[in-house]
């Protein structure tokens, strides 16, 4: 395997740990072209990703824009960026998403707390099915009531709230931790 090859699987792993779902059948695909939309406002094309993963044959050779875009949407600028800094610190995806929670983890009605630099700290109550309301917030532009889904809290990364709502307005993609990502995430008793 190349190192270009290498670094594929590795971002492909990334995104199916990001969406707390492994691309299996057409119905994968075509859920994460919604997620990859709603994350970074791009499109790519199911037929593209099915390649990518080896779904279908295709090209020798993938666009760096795609790459780029498939980057972004696991919170990388682009493809040369996860480059850089995925392999400079010598962390596989394997290592990062053993310091993952999942919301299949958390129980419905059960609580999580999070943190991310320098001090902000959240305690989110779970409704269930990936969907979360921020119960106490400190520090953090997250106010109670506030609501979001995310699909995976991963220590170290930038935590992706999609349709988050916040007082009146419309559903919005919000990003917190983007500098050095959350430091906690834990199932937590209230």
């Amino acid at each position: 395997m190349t190192p270009d090859e290498t670094n594929i699987l590795q971002l492909r792993e990334m995104v199916e740990a990001s969406v707390s779902r492994k691309m299996k059948t057409p119905a994968d695909f075509q859920f994460l072209t919604g997620v990859i939309q709603e994350r970074c406002k791009e499109t790519l094309g199911v037929t593209t990703l099915k390649r990518i993963w080896g779904y279908v044959e295709g090209y020798d050779t993938t666009r760096y824009s795609t790459l780029s875009i498939l980057s972004r949407c696991v919170g990388f600028r682009d493809w040369d960026d996860f480059l850089a800094n995925h392999n400079r610190t010598g962390e596989s995806s394997n290592l990062v998403l053993g310091h993952a929670l999942f919301p299949g983890d958390i129980p419905a009605e059960g609580f999580v707390r999070i943190a991310w630099s320098p001090d902000r700290r959240v305690l989110l109550r779970h409704l269930g099915d990936g969907a979360f309301q921020v119960v106490e917030s400190e520090n953090s532009k997250l106010k109670p009531g506030d609501s979001f889904h995310c699909s995976c809290f991963i220590i170290g990364e930038p935590l992706y709230l999609d349709n988050f709502v916040h007082g009146h307005n419309a559903p919005t993609l919000f990003v917190v931790g983007n500098k050095g990502g959350l430091t906690e995430a834990r199932v937590v008793r209230e």
